[in-house]
Protein backbone atom coordinates (compact mmCIF):
# COMPACT_ATOMS: atom_id res chain seq x y z
CA UNK A 1 0.00 0.00 0.00
CA UNK A 2 1.29 3.10 -1.11
CA UNK A 3 1.33 6.45 1.20
CA UNK A 4 -1.03 8.17 -0.79
CA UNK A 5 -3.02 5.22 0.08
CA UNK A 6 -3.08 5.40 3.40
CA UNK A 7 -4.04 9.36 3.28
CA UNK A 8 -6.50 8.62 1.33
CA UNK A 9 -8.00 6.17 3.97
CA UNK A 10 -7.37 9.01 6.52
CA UNK A 11 -9.14 11.36 4.32
CA UNK A 12 -11.86 8.98 4.08
CA UNK A 13 -12.05 8.74 7.66
CA UNK A 14 -11.91 12.31 8.39
CA UNK A 15 -15.07 13.02 6.07
CA UNK A 16 -16.97 10.01 7.46
CA UNK A 17 -15.95 11.41 11.46
CA UNK A 18 -18.41 14.29 10.04
CA UNK A 19 -20.89 12.65 8.33
CA UNK A 20 -20.95 8.81 6.65
CA UNK A 21 -20.42 8.89 3.00
CA UNK A 22 -20.18 5.06 2.83
CA UNK A 23 -18.63 3.06 -0.23
CA UNK A 24 -20.61 3.85 -3.16
CA UNK A 25 -20.34 7.60 -3.11
CA UNK A 26 -16.70 7.17 -1.70
CA UNK A 27 -15.61 5.20 -4.64
CA UNK A 28 -17.16 8.01 -7.30
CA UNK A 29 -14.56 10.40 -4.98
CA UNK A 30 -11.39 8.51 -4.87
CA UNK A 31 -10.54 8.63 -8.74
CA UNK A 32 -10.59 12.19 -8.46
CA UNK A 33 -8.38 12.55 -5.64
CA UNK A 34 -4.73 14.53 -6.13
CA UNK A 35 -2.32 15.28 -4.21
CA UNK A 36 -0.75 18.81 -4.54
CA UNK A 37 2.72 19.59 -2.71
CA UNK A 38 3.71 23.04 -1.27
CA UNK A 39 7.03 24.39 -0.48
CA UNK A 40 7.51 26.64 2.76
CA UNK A 41 6.17 30.26 2.22
CA UNK A 42 4.00 28.43 -0.68
CA UNK A 43 0.04 29.49 -0.98
CA UNK A 44 -2.82 27.02 -1.44
CA UNK A 45 -4.47 30.18 -2.60
CA UNK A 46 -4.22 34.02 -2.32
CA UNK A 47 -7.14 36.53 -1.78
CA UNK A 48 -9.74 37.18 -4.67
CA UNK A 49 -9.28 33.37 -5.82
CA UNK A 50 -12.34 31.49 -5.95
CA UNK A 51 -12.33 27.83 -4.11
CA UNK A 52 -10.61 25.45 -6.63
CA UNK A 53 -10.25 22.59 -4.36
CA UNK A 54 -11.75 20.82 -1.17
CA UNK A 55 -8.11 20.03 0.62
CA UNK A 56 -6.96 17.56 3.19
CA UNK A 57 -4.02 18.51 4.80
CA UNK A 58 -1.63 14.67 5.36
CA UNK A 59 1.25 16.74 6.24
CA UNK A 60 2.51 20.21 7.42
CA UNK A 61 1.57 23.46 8.66
CA UNK A 62 -0.96 25.89 6.74
CA UNK A 63 -1.85 29.64 8.41
CA UNK A 64 -4.66 31.72 6.98
CA UNK A 65 -3.89 35.31 7.15
CA UNK A 66 -5.92 38.46 6.20
CA UNK A 67 -3.62 41.30 4.89
CA UNK A 68 -4.73 45.13 5.65
CA UNK A 69 -4.76 48.29 3.73
CA UNK A 70 -1.22 49.02 5.43
CA UNK A 71 0.43 45.57 4.45
CA UNK A 72 -0.22 43.91 8.18
CA UNK A 73 -0.51 40.35 8.23
CA UNK A 74 -3.09 38.69 10.45
CA UNK A 75 -3.58 35.47 11.12
CA UNK A 76 -6.55 33.76 11.43
CA UNK A 77 -6.25 30.24 11.90
CA UNK A 78 -4.16 27.52 11.58
CA UNK A 79 -4.16 24.23 9.75
CA UNK A 80 -2.17 21.05 10.12
CA UNK A 81 -2.42 17.27 9.17
CA UNK A 82 -6.07 15.66 8.97
CA UNK A 83 -7.23 19.04 8.53
CA UNK A 84 -9.71 20.11 5.60
CA UNK A 85 -8.61 23.15 3.91
CA UNK A 86 -10.55 25.28 1.16
CA UNK A 87 -10.07 28.81 -0.18
CA UNK A 88 -13.60 30.23 1.00
CA UNK A 89 -16.42 28.86 2.20
CA UNK A 90 -18.62 29.22 -0.43
CA UNK A 91 -17.48 28.55 -3.98
CA UNK A 92 -19.21 30.88 -5.70
CA UNK A 93 -17.23 34.02 -3.47
CA UNK A 94 -13.66 35.13 -3.67
CA UNK A 95 -11.43 34.21 -0.84
CA UNK A 96 -10.96 37.06 1.47
CA UNK A 97 -7.70 35.65 3.07
CA UNK A 98 -4.85 34.35 2.00
CA UNK A 99 -3.60 30.16 2.70
CA UNK A 100 0.40 29.80 2.84
CA UNK A 101 2.69 27.13 3.77
CA UNK A 102 4.60 27.72 7.46
CA UNK A 103 6.08 24.01 6.76
CA UNK A 104 6.36 21.64 3.73
CA UNK A 105 3.22 20.95 3.11
CA UNK A 106 1.19 17.93 1.55
CA UNK A 107 -2.56 18.30 0.59
CA UNK A 108 -4.92 15.53 -0.82
CA UNK A 109 -7.59 17.80 -3.25
CA UNK A 110 -10.63 17.02 -4.93
CA UNK A 111 -11.88 19.62 -7.69
CA UNK A 112 -14.78 21.63 -5.71
CA UNK A 113 -16.97 22.06 -9.10
CA UNK A 114 -17.06 17.36 -9.30
CA UNK A 115 -17.27 17.05 -5.17
CA UNK A 116 -20.39 19.79 -6.13
CA UNK A 117 -21.58 17.48 -8.65
CA UNK A 118 -20.98 14.01 -6.61
CA UNK A 119 -23.37 15.85 -4.34
CA UNK A 120 -26.15 16.28 -6.20
CA UNK A 121 -26.48 12.62 -6.63
CA UNK A 122 -25.34 11.02 -2.97
CA UNK A 123 -27.17 13.20 -0.24
CA UNK A 124 -24.79 12.68 2.39
CA UNK A 125 -21.80 14.97 0.27
CA UNK A 126 -23.94 17.66 1.04
CA UNK A 127 -24.66 17.07 4.62
CA UNK A 128 -21.09 16.66 4.79
CA UNK A 129 -19.75 19.94 3.24
CA UNK A 130 -23.13 21.61 5.77
CA UNK A 131 -21.65 20.34 8.87
CA UNK A 132 -18.08 21.14 7.89
CA UNK A 133 -19.00 24.54 7.30
CA UNK A 134 -20.60 24.79 10.54
CA UNK A 135 -17.65 22.96 12.38
CA UNK A 136 -15.59 25.79 10.90
CA UNK A 137 -18.68 28.82 11.48
CA UNK A 138 -18.72 27.30 15.33
CA UNK A 139 -14.34 27.70 15.79
CA UNK A 140 -14.61 30.68 14.30
CA UNK A 141 -17.44 32.06 16.68
CA UNK A 142 -15.54 30.70 19.84
CA UNK A 143 -12.46 32.34 18.78
CA UNK A 144 -13.17 35.70 18.03
CA UNK A 145 -15.65 35.46 21.27
CA UNK A 146 -12.14 34.32 23.91
CA UNK A 147 -10.09 36.73 21.93
CA UNK A 148 -12.45 39.64 22.59
CA UNK A 149 -13.24 38.86 26.09
CA UNK A 150 -10.40 37.09 27.30
CA UNK A 151 -7.11 38.14 28.87
CA UNK A 152 -3.88 37.60 26.94
CA UNK A 153 -2.55 34.64 28.83
CA UNK A 154 -6.10 32.34 28.71
CA UNK A 155 -5.68 32.80 24.73
CA UNK A 156 -2.31 31.55 24.79
CA UNK A 157 -2.84 28.50 27.28
CA UNK A 158 -5.83 28.13 24.98
CA UNK A 159 -4.35 28.03 21.61
CA UNK A 160 -1.12 25.74 23.65
CA UNK A 161 -4.25 23.42 23.86
CA UNK A 162 -5.58 23.73 20.53
CA UNK A 163 -2.30 23.35 18.90
CA UNK A 164 0.33 21.63 21.10
CA UNK A 165 2.66 20.72 18.59
CA UNK A 166 3.02 24.19 17.05
CA UNK A 167 4.97 26.21 19.80
CA UNK A 168 7.80 24.50 18.61
CA UNK A 169 7.66 24.87 14.96
CA UNK A 170 6.10 28.06 13.58
CA UNK A 171 7.77 31.38 14.33
CA UNK A 172 6.61 32.83 16.93
CA UNK A 173 5.41 36.31 15.65
CA UNK A 174 2.84 34.41 13.83
CA UNK A 175 1.84 32.73 17.39
CA UNK A 176 1.27 36.36 18.47
CA UNK A 177 -0.35 37.48 15.23
CA UNK A 178 -3.11 34.78 15.79
CA UNK A 179 -3.53 36.10 19.94
CA UNK A 180 -3.49 39.42 18.26
CA UNK A 181 -0.55 40.75 20.60
CA UNK A 182 3.38 42.08 20.06
CA UNK A 183 5.59 39.44 19.78
CA UNK A 184 7.52 40.88 23.00
CA UNK A 185 3.90 40.64 24.77
CA UNK A 186 4.25 36.59 23.33
CA UNK A 187 7.27 36.45 24.98
CA UNK A 188 6.77 37.75 28.30
CA UNK A 189 3.50 35.48 28.73
CA UNK A 190 6.27 32.42 27.29
CA UNK A 191 8.19 33.26 30.57
CA UNK A 192 5.56 32.78 33.04
CA UNK A 193 4.38 29.91 32.08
Amino acid sequence: MEATDNYKIKFKNSIENIHPIGNECWSEIEPLIYQKVLGKNEYYSKEGQLTKDLGFISKGILRIFYLNEKGEEWNKHFLQENDFVAASISPEKKSITNIQALTKVSILCIPYTELIKIADKHKQISVFIQKLTFEYLEQKQEREIRLLSEEAMSNYQRFLEDFPTLRDKIPHYHIASYLGITPTQLSRLRKKI
